[in-house]
């Protein structure tokens, strides 16, 4: 056995392995012993069938099979050893590779193509990026003040019940004014007063104590027996009357924009005045704009790397790796015709992003990021590190179960990896941001959409 290397041109080697008949005899003679102790031929006992024989039929299938295993094995143990750097998996070498009879030559030679991995440096010095920071207008974070006020509501529960109390209320099916002994009952129903449509039906309900029964008819309450329905559940017989027990009545109330609802919204912020409420909110605000955006930040800082970090690509090598690592889906006209349109920049991307990585070995995705990440997405909001022992253990069971599908979990690390080197290239690249509103974002993204 014998294995040389030559250069072919700049990031191209060529490697010819010499395989003698020493290197794979041993081989083909061990498996031929196996396939005659295996054969099963007419005239002849197992085991017995003459080894001339077995030679003769299953000699050429057992030498290539020696063949492909040491050839294999010793270019990759070549890669290792040579700690070759490289893009891809060699390919045969076509103009290299001479014409065998694999049957009958005991000596052989087999020629390989490797492109190496460029050497790049990134110098983010010289890298410009002209981008938007989306600045919301007055208009539109009145709008979420407004918004915050009617999801965060005052709670109270009072003692008689008011036009748009929530109540709650136990229901027992009754006929001529009392309850019938074993008809239908129910405890622990919620309806709103506001779904109560018929004003005359209202003002049964308008002012009665919490713990006050009186009887109805849900079908004439909302209008109509489907709608009782709704309310009383599968089972119920909706056109009956009822005694109705009121258990609770549950009151929304539009809160003040006061001390006590800027900590309710920003409990870590010590906020006294509306103005600086607002500015809170602009602030978040434009936080979530960000994120929403970093995305379409990140092609373009793609973009300018691709253009701006200059290295050479072994080209005619690419494209017939890209052929025969497609699985028969993409042929060499096809990869001729789009080569540069649909496949430089992600070739020279991967290897500029490689690069980075290798360089910052803090933007590599370990397990433990992506299963706070799993977290994180499925329970938004919670501190993982402030919760008790047993709590974090029932998080970690679910993000366990979540990580069980291989695909789920790298799809995670890829959008995970996304994220951290957004973060990274925001940091490290010249950004000229241009203050905008989301509206005039959205038409400058369709007028570059419409320009291409």
């Amino acid at each position: 056995m014998n294995i040389t290397q030559s250069t072919k041109g700049d990031n191209l080697i060529s490697i010819k392995i010499n395989v003698e008949k020493a290197d794979y005899e041993e081989m083909v003679e061990k498996t031929l012993k196996q396939m005659r102790q295996r054969a099963n031929i007419p005239g002849f006992r197992p085991g017995m069938v003459p080894m001339g024989m077995i030679k003769k039929m299953y000699g050429a299938n057992a030498k290539m099979e020696a063949l492909n295993t040491i050839v294999s094995d010793n270019l990759n143990k070549h890669i290792v050893d040579n700690k070759l750097d490289l893009l891809g998996y060699p390919l045969n070498d076509t103009e290299m590779q001479q014409p065998a009879d694999l049957e009958k030559d005991d000596n052989l030679d087999f020629y390989f193509e490797a492109a190496l991995r460029p050497e790049i440096n990134v110098d983010f010095t010289n890298t410009m990026v002209d981008f938007y920071h989306i600045v919301p207008t007055d208009e539109e974070v009145n709008k979420v003040v407004e918004d915050l006020l009617e999801r965060n509501p005052n709670t109270s529960h009072p003692e008689t019940i008011g036009e748009d109390d929530r109540l709650e209320i136990k229901i027992r099916e009754a006929k001529d004014g009392k309850e019938v002994e074993g008809g239908f009952e129910k405890d622990g129903l919620y309806f709103n007063m506001s779904q109560i449509k018929n004003k005359t039906q209202r003002k049964k309900f308008i002012d009665k104590e919490v713990g006050s029964e009186f009887i109805v008819n849900f079908a004439k309450v909302f209008g109509s027996e489907e709608e009782a329905a709704k309310i009383l559940g599968e089972g119920a017989p909706a056109a009956s009357d009822f005694n109705i027990i009121i258990d609770d009545a549950i009151r929304n109330e539009k809160p003040e924009l006061d001390e006590d609802f800027f900590k309710k919204i920003f409990p870590d912020k010590e906020i006294k005045e509306l103005d600086a409420f607002k500015q809170a909110v602009k602030a978040e605000m434009e936080k979530q704009h960000e994120a929403e955006v970093d995305p379409i930040l990140f092609n373009k800082m793609v973009d300018e790397l691709v253009a701006a970090v200059h290295f050479d690509l072994p080209d005619a090598f690419m494209k017939r790796w890209l052929v025969e690592n497609s699985q028969g889906n993409i042929t060499a006209e096809d990869v001729e015709k789009n080569y540069e349109k649909d496949y430089v920049k992600g070739l020279r991307w991967q290897l500029i992003e490689d690069s980075i990585v290798k360089a910052n070995p803090e933007l590599i995705i370990n397990d433990e990021e992506v299963k706070n990440f799993v977290l994180k997405q499925i329970f938004p909001g919670i501190d993982y590190a402030t919760l008790e022992d047993d709590m974090k253990a029932n998080l970690d069971k679910i993000a366990a179960n979540y990580l069980k599908d291989g695909k789920q979990v790298e799809q995670l690390k890829n959008q995970l990896a996304d994220i951290k080197m957004t973060a990274f290239l925001k940091g490290k690249m010249n950004i000229n941001y241009a203050e905008t509103t989301a509206a005039d974002f959205m038409k400058k993204l369709e007028e570059d959409r419409k320009a291409k």
